[in-house]
């Protein structure tokens, strides 16, 4: 058995499909197992992504598993099912509309290899014009900022590669992590490593929490590099986005402050959380009544997520404030 896992959790992706394997078949690591799930695609992606996965398996020494979902689980459940699928020391997730370079795993495996209480690793990730395959400079995302506010957004976004060098972060984005999975273990619910009430958005950031108060460390990779089509991406701008991804991004950072919040925390950190969620709040009255359906949703949740709350206190091997030192002041 391979010490590292490749997954990918795909969904009705044909037109990435042969620009993320041409860079797998590039990696410089190689040792290393494929599970492959797709989530409910139409019979034409999923056909293309068989005819994908034929060319990487002719064409490399990897382990390859594929596994067709009858309908679309969510990016949460779909990658706990590969997750249970796999015992290898590390697992690195791929979302579909990402290319890497070369020494991509190769590097992130490395830094985990030889940092035991890092938990998570990411890459910088920069801009990708699929349509041209252009590969940018751009920043796309150097992990997870969250301010004071709670509002989480991505690391470095529209910023030149090269002028950022952070190294330990909050925590990774989901679109191309690689995890320890001793550390994703010690803080699952259950068999849920992702918590699936989530279902898509914002299950990343919840990871990001758990592993934090559990004690464990997030760091960016800056010389592992990949590409991601920034306009597959969840921090895109808000009219592009559908109806129910604005409704499930809504619903589940609530759920996620209610599952992760500390006590401590939350009162020093009360007035720019409610000033925030307020305008939030004010902004969804006046122009996105569908959007509040989440709030329908978050009532059905909550008593689940209140358990699960019970979870993450009960694992908190670190101070609050600990936790709190990464939430960073609110630009004026």
């Amino acid at each position: 058995m391979a010490t590292l896992t490749v997954q990918l959790v795909a969904w009705n992706g044909a037109m990435y499909y042969p620009h993320l394997f041409a860079s797998l078949r590039k990696q410089t690591a190689k040792d290393w197992d494929f599970v492959v799930v797709d989530n409910g695609s139409t019979d034409e992606a999923f056909a293309a992504l068989e005819q994908d996965v034929a060319r990487f398996r002719a064409s490399g020494s990897q382990r390859v598993r594929v596994v067709r979902n009858a309908i679309n689980r969510g990016f949460a459940a779909g990658h706990n099912q590969a997750f249970a699928l796999s015992e290898s020391v590390f697992v690195q997730l791929l979302n579909q509309d990402t290319v890497l370079a070369p020494d991509y795993i190769a590097r992130c495996r490395a830094f985990l290899d030889t940092h035991p209480t890092t938990a998570a690793v990411q890459g910088a990730l920069c801009r990708w014009d699929v349509q041209r395959d252009v590969r940018t400079d751009t920043v796309d995302s150097m992990g997870l900022r969250v301010d004071r506010s709670r509002n989480v957004t991505e690391l470095g976004v529209g910023e030149a590669y090269g002028s950022v060098a952070f190294s330990e972060v909050f925590g990774v984005s989901g679109a191309l992590p690689m995890y320890r999975r001793a550390a994703l273990r010690a803080v699952a619910h259950g068999n849920e490593i992702f918590d699936e009430q989530f279902f898509s958005y914002k299950e990343d950031v919840d990871l990001a929490y758990r592993l934090r108060s559990a004690g464990w460390k997030a760091h960016l990779v800056p010389a592992a590099r990949a590409w991601h089509d920034r306009t597959a991406a969840a921090h895109r701008r808000r009219g592009s986005r559908s109806a129910f991804e604005r409704r499930c991004s809504y619903r589940n950072h609530l759920l996620m402050l209610l599952k992760n919040e500390h006590g401590k925390t939350l009162r020093v950190d009360s007035a720019p959380l409610l000033w925030y969620e307020g305008k939030k709040l004010a902004y969804l009255l006046l122009a996105e009544w569908g959007t509040l359906r989440g709030l329908v949703d978050l009532w059905r949740l909550a008593p689940a997520m209140v358990q699960r709350r019970k979870e993450v206190m009960a694992r908190y091997r670190v101070p609050p404030e600990e936790v709190r030192q990464w939430f960073v002041k609110t630009a004026a």
